[in-house]
């Protein structure tokens, strides 16, 4: 079987996010030390490495991405490979001045970021951590498809979205819903959010999805990037232009969230 790069390929070539991940470890890593959670095939333990961090500690799960990590050790030999689920594994000796922690998904849906962060944070209270926010969206929406088919899907349902602008009608502007400040605990969240229809018609799915906010005062654009979202099916329901509506969100990080309009 050849080795499957998958998603690290096209995250290699997010050039934006990239660039400002390294502005980003360029400026807190020297002479510090780093955990890398959820390495990947390691840009950035390599952007510590080459910024002049003292050890980086590089956590991955892949078995496919490992090749690379231990091509990567023989390099630089301030570098550490840790086959290792961050969330349950033994942590290194050396606790983290630094933790760069990339498992983003849209509301943070496809991997422990939140569970990853606060075990770690335990360890480390004070560690620098990047990114230093994400800021967490709702849409009202009508979800489409190209399949000539009359689907109609299950309230509940959930499906990931990359770069799929086509999927979905827009019914209202996107509105915030809340903010996870990696910097201190991330709590469950429980928020009611007010969304102005801009049409009116038949509304049966929300559309989720998230900015990061790579260093304090930097979000980062999702134009260009890599742009996933998630879509949540609800009870299809007839809103009325300018006549506001309100939806309510839960999610307890790392379960599905809930949504429904109240």
């Amino acid at each position: 079987m050849p080795v499957d790069l998958g998603f690290h390929w096209s995250m290699l070539n997010d050039y934006d996010r990239n660039a400002a991940y390294r502005a980003a470890i360029r400026r807190t890593v020297p002479d510090r030390v780093v955990y890398d959670l959820g390495a990947g095939v390691g840009p950035m333990s390599y952007y510590a490495l080459t910024a002049g961090a003292r050890r980086v500690y590089g956590f991955e799960i892949d078995r496919d991405a490992l090749p690379y990590l231990r091509r990567l050790a023989a390099e630089f030999s301030a570098f550490t490979v840790c086959h290792a689920d961050v969330v349950r594994a033994a942590l290194p000796r050396d606790a983290p001045d630094v933790v760069i922690c990339e498992m983003w998904s849209a509301w943070l849906t496809d991997w422990p970021m939140v569970k990853a962060l606060a075990r770690v944070r335990k360890r480390a209270p004070h560690a620098h951590i990047i990114p230093a926010r994400g800021h967490h969206l709702v849409q009202l929406v009508r979800a489409r498809h190209r399949a000539g088919v009359p689907l109609r899907v299950t309230p509940g349902t959930e499906a990931p979205v990359i770069n799929e602008s086509p999927a979905t009608l827009d019914v209202s502007l996107p509105a915030l819903a809340c903010v996870s400040d990696f910097r201190s605990e991330v709590g469950p969240v429980d928020a009611t959010v007010t969304l102005t229809p801009l049409v009116t018609g038949l509304v049966d799915a929300v559309r989720l999805f998230s900015y990061e906010e790579v260093w304090p005062g930097y979000l980062l654009p999702r134009a260009g990037t890599r742009g996933d979202e998630l879509l949540r099916w609800i009870t299809p329901t007839r809103v009325r232009e300018g006549r506001r509506v309100r939806l309510r969100v839960q999610y307890a990080w790392g379960k599905a969230p809930l949504v429904w309009l109240e």
